[in-house]
């Protein structure tokens, strides 16, 4: 008989507060980030100001959203 039971090597996608903590946390999306990272790449291109401005505009955004969200719920 085959045993159709819990898969211990089955991936299951992360819910959206793990993906808001991981990214809190800057240790990447993927449980395979420091593979992915190290895989080929000699040196990490900076970014300009104008795409971190994005991505704190992004986080700031983000941040009063889920403010709003708590003070809604409770």
């Amino acid at each position: 008989m085959v045993d159709f039971g819990v898969n211990k090597d089955r991936w299951v996608c992360p819910n959206d507060r793990q993906l808001a903590l991981r990214a809190k946390l800057k240790t990447g999306w993927s449980v395979k980030t420091q593979q992915l990272q190290s895989f080929g790449q000699t040196k990490a291109v900076a970014l300009d100001e104008s795409e971190q401005a994005t991505i704190l505009q992004v986080i700031q955004r983000a941040e009063a959203l889920e403010a709003t969200e708590q003070e809604r719920i409770g």
